[in-house]
């Protein structure tokens, strides 16, 4: 799983002559024209429509346009390494959509009644400890990267949601749903494991540095 995860830019230490054509690119928008990050904002906008979607019922289009948009977290990352252009603003970037995307779900599912309320409750304080730790980092000037566990953890949160989803398409259609509501509750679990033990270290990571710099 690439992490999307940069300390300085990929470009940094290569001469303007020998960087490729996406690297200048890059280091002339200073990271912001990067393939990774096209990608993330396309993986967004197709989130962004699932999600009108399923506030407008159709549960099948909105499911498949999110799932879509979800791969493009997996991508974006593998695209950024391999053309050599992750930088700390891709990583930032990544991180910043990542929760804008999982508040917004959540503020849909709970809406249109798609997911249990506790489970919800449980990934909305998340995303607010999550953002809350990100901004304590910024004001104290540490700088935090993502970690396995997070990604991990994020990934088994979005899995859960897609479960739900799929439960009431089944649902719909009078199919059975335990298997996929079993299947959910098994990934809120794990979601919860990488949500607790990247929580825990991120906040570790805040009391270290910052101790260290004193």
């Amino acid at each position: 799983m690439k992490l999307h995860r940069a300390i300085r830019s990929d470009w940094s230490n290569i001469a303007p002559q020998q960087r490729s054509i996406l690297q200048r690119w890059a280091a002339g928008s200073r990271g912001i024209i990067t393939p990774g990050n096209l990608i993330t904002f396309i993986g967004a906008a197709l989130v962004i429509g699932g999600l009108y979607e399923l506030s407008e019922g159709r549960l099948i289009s909105g499911a498949s346009m999110i799932i879509i948009g979800r791969l493009a977290d997996i991508l974006d990352g593998m695209v950024a390494d391999y053309t050599k252009t992750k930088s700390p603003v891709g990583e930032a970037v990544d991180a910043s959509i990542d929760k804008i995307l999982i508040i917004a779900a959540l503020y849909v599912f709970l809406n249109k009644h798609l997911l249990p309320l506790p489970i919800g409750v449980v990934m909305a304080v998340h995303a607010v400890y999550s953002t809350g730790v990100t901004t304590v980092a910024n004001r104290l000037h540490v700088h935090l990267h993502p970690s396995r566990a997070g990604k991990l953890g994020a990934l088994f949160e979005w899995v859960c949601v897609g479960l739900y989803l799929l439960a009431d398409i089944l649902k719909q259609q009078q199919h059975p749903t335990t298997l996929a509501h079993d299947a959910a509750l098994v990934s809120f679990g794990l979601f919860v494991i990488g949500a607790v033990w990247s929580s825990v270290n991120y906040a570790r990571n805040i009391y270290y540095k910052k101790t260290m710099s004193s």
